[in-house]
């Protein structure tokens, strides 16, 4: 079974999502994406004459889903400006931008909303109106990514949802992928109470070789690095990165493999042996220093597995979502047997 789900942040976006599993289950899975794709975790190939061609028919998340869903509910959300979840417009620059085409103020605060909330069908009404929008409507100017943003949402999908379903949960097992290992990280810190384990995929254990400092050789990421420091957005998909991105990064990553370091919860971490954000030197020198860490403060086992290819997910995705199944059932059997010796 599954239920579509919609949450108002506090800014008037809707982020959407979906719930579904074992419904009666008092064990969740929190699933958070990569950035560019949706709650399925659907990555494009390549594309070829104009037909998209994906690495997998379903989204890698739905293989995973498919092995839990029989004892798990299982929420999963398109992050903001992502999949079905509202745009995260400027709302100043769209307002300007609509008054200069002679759009109503009324008329302004409704397409905003309409933006927020993606509703396709309200935004044709308006375009048919004033035919002058079509371009700005379809493409409005969009806000920088901000990590500690998709924290808050995060934040506010977790304590509106036991309203929303009419239930709470006993234990939380988080999953990210990438983008969606960095929220967790940030929002974990924060919100470590019923988690009982976290999974992260190609996560993003540092950000010098990512987002500060690339090597030369990374011509993906010092072109990003390029646009971003001339005042410019870099787009993938639609993860948009700009100044406020890599200022807000500079920040936060200091303290951030402290974070993951200090959680104390079961965490397996798989990665490519080719990952193009983390090289696999770099990986296994940082999950050493974590290791070693958690191991001498007595902290929560952390565990490590390559796989080939650049992205353990869209080029290995078998073993890479037999990992992360048997790794979050272990950890609930672990935990069951601890709550049976109380």
């Amino acid at each position: 079974m599954i239920k579509n789900l919609e949450f108002k942040m506090q800014d008037n976006l809707i982020i959407k999502g979906q719930i579904e599993g074992n419904l009666e289950s008092d064990n969740l899975i929190v699933m958070l994406h990569s950035g560019g794709y949706d709650r399925h975790e659907r990555g494009v190939k390549e594309i070829k004459e104009n037909q998209k061609i994906y690495y997998n028919p379903l989204g890698n998340y739905d293989y995973l889903v498919n092995l839990l869903k029989q004892d798990y509910t299982i929420l999963r959300i398109d992050q903001r400006n992502h999949g079905q979840s509202g745009k995260n417009i400027d709302i100043d620059k769209l307002s300007a931008a609509l008054n200069q085409l002679d759009v109503t103020g009324e008329d302004i605060k409704k397409i905003v909303r309409l933006e927020l909330a993606r509703d396709k069908k309200g935004l044709g009404l308006f375009i048919t109106k004033y035919p002058k929008i079509k371009k700005i409507v379809n493409k409005p100017p969009i806000k920088d990514l901000s990590f500690i943003q998709m924290k808050d949402d995060l934040a506010e999908v977790m304590k509106a949802l036991p309203q929303k379903i009419g239930k709470e949960f006993k234990t939380i097992d988080y999953v990210g992928t990438c983008m969606g290992t960095v929220v967790l990280g940030l929002y974990l810190k924060e919100n470590i109470k019923k988690a009982n384990s976290l999974t992260l995929f190609s996560p993003l254990y540092t950000f010098d070789y990512s987002f500060i400092n690339p090597p030369k050789e990374a011509e993906f990421l010092t072109k990003k690095k390029n646009a971003v420091e001339n005042g410019n957005q870099f787009r993938l998909g639609n993860a948009v990165e700009g100044p406020k991105t890599l200022e807000e990064v500079k920040k936060f990553s200091k303290n951030f493999l402290t974070t993951i370091a200090t959680l104390d919860i079961p965490i397996l971490c798989i990665q490519g042996q080719n990952d193009v954000l983390v090289p696999q030197k770099i990986q296994t020198k940082i999950f050493k220093e974590l290791e070693d860490y958690r191991s001498s403060n007595n902290l929560s086992e952390i565990y490590y597995a390559e796989t080939k290819g650049v992205h353990c997910l869209y080029d290995a995705i078998f073993p890479s979502v037999l990992e992360a199944y048997w790794f979050i059932k272990f950890n609930q059997k672990q935990l069951q047997n601890k709550t049976n010796m109380l």
